[in-house]
This record gives structure tokens, sequence and C-alpha cells, in this order.
């Protein structure tokens, strides 16, 4: 009887290890795909959010001069590809609040605080006020970078009090470069300003190799000419390679 109960003891261990193995795989698996999916369907979204509204931001970059490439990056973090709730619930791409506005308005409640924020009737609506808000006097400086800067416009719309947070071109930016959105306003991907440092200080350094070999050759040159004009010893007969050593 015991013998019987061990040989049963010892075939449910092996099923239970062989199901163990089967459940892990299945569960790496499942939190494999769980990483994998968000990941295709962010940028699925995203990519869906540009088709969409990058007509109507070339539109305002020739009426209004800014950079669609900034508009479409702008509309994608601050809406979150038109997922956030002041995109849903009040077609708010750009997260403009009420100030000086007259017309319908959605509350949200961030950090403990009821903020008023414009309420539009179509996204593209909250797109044309986005241009004609960066049109005031207070964003007049980013108009004398190029329509393809799209750096400089990152980092002036942070200067210039858009966004509080520190990090807010930086964000644009990788939006840009990431779905090249540079390309919407007809200019290409800009080189990365610490790129350019090192780029400056390798020429800096190769000057300066430069100057060194120079230096060395001309040092060289002039003691080959001082040698020539010394005359040349006589070395006794038999004697090959003269020196101190061999006489």
């Amino acid at each position: 009887m015991n013998r019987k109960i061990k040989i049963l003891d010892c075939k449910f261990i092996d099923i239970f290890l062989k199901n163990k193995r089967f459940y892990c795989f299945w569960a790496f698996f499942a939190l494999f795909c769980g990483f994998l999916l968000p990941a295709q369907t962010l940028k699925a979204r995203y990519i869906s959010y540009i088709e969409r509204y990058k007509q109507v931001a070339q539109q305002h970059q020739r009426e209004f001069g800014i950079p669609a490439a900034i508009t479409i990056a702008q509309g994608l973090l601050e809406s979150n590809a038109g997922s956030s709730y002041l995109a849903t619930a009040g077609n708010n791409h750009f997260g403009i609040k009420c100030h000086r506005w007259k017309g319908e308005h959605v509350e949200w409640n961030d950090t403990l605080k009821h903020i008023c924020y414009r309420k539009y009737g179509c996204p593209e609506d909250s797109f044309l006020d986005h241009a004609r808000f960066l049109k005031g006097p207070r964003y007049k400086v980013l108009y004398q970078f190029d329509i393809t800067d799209y750096r400089s416009w990152a980092e002036g719309l942070r200067d210039c009090g858009y966004a509080e947070d520190p990090n807010y071109p930086q964000k644009l930016i990788r939006l840009i470069e990431q779905y090249q959105l540079y390309a919407l306003d007809g200019g290409q991907r800009l080189p990365d300003a610490k790129q350019d440092l090192n780029h400056r200080e390798i020429t800096e350094q190769q000057v300066e190799d430069g100057i060194q070999d120079l230096s060395n050759k001309q040092a060289e040159k002039k003691h080959r000419d001082s040698n020539k004009q010394q005359p040349k010893p006589h070395y006794k007969q038999g004697k090959v390679n003269a020196s101190a050593d061999n006489d």
C-alpha cells in the first residue's frame, strides 16, 4: 500500500513539474506579448494621428508660419495622440487654458486644482486656435527661427512659457525625429548639439595635431640644413661609421 502511494506521489510530482514548465513558458510568452503589443499599438496610433492632421498642420504652416512638425509633435504630446481626456471631452489637443476665452470649457482636476480648458466643436478648431494662439505677442520671438529649425522652435516654446516641463523641448524633438515629422516642413533631421560639440572638439584637435606635425617637420628640416653646412670629418682608412666608441 505504501509502495502504491509512493508511486502515485512520484507521478503527481512529475506531472506538476512538467505542467509547471508549461505554465512558465506561456506566462513568459504572455508577458512578452504584453510588452510588445502596446508598443506596436502606440506606434500605429501615432502614425494614424499624423496622417489625419498633417494636412491641417501644413496649411497652418503656410498661413501662420508655424512649422508643421512642431504643430503635430505638440498635438501628439499634449493629447497623447488624441486619446487624452481633454482631447476626447473637449477636442482640446494642445492643452490651451481658458485665458481670454468666451466659449465652452472643460474642467480638469490637475494636481488637486480645477483648471479650466478651452472646449472646441471639433479637433480642427483646436488646431486653428493653436495657430492663432502662437501668433500672440508672447511667442513673437519664435518667428526669427527658420521654419525647418524645429530644435530652436521646441526650445523657444519652453522659454516662452508654453509648458512648465523643463524636458518639453526634448520630448518634442524626440517625436519629430522618431516619426520624421521634419519632412512635413520640407526639412531634414538636424544634428544634435552634443554631436556638433564633439565634432568641433575633434576638428580643433586635428588642427593642433597638424600644427605640431608641421612644427616637427620644420625642426627636422632645420636640423638637416645645419648638418649640410658643417664640414664633413675625415675618418681614418678602414674605419666604418667612425664614432667616439670605435676610435
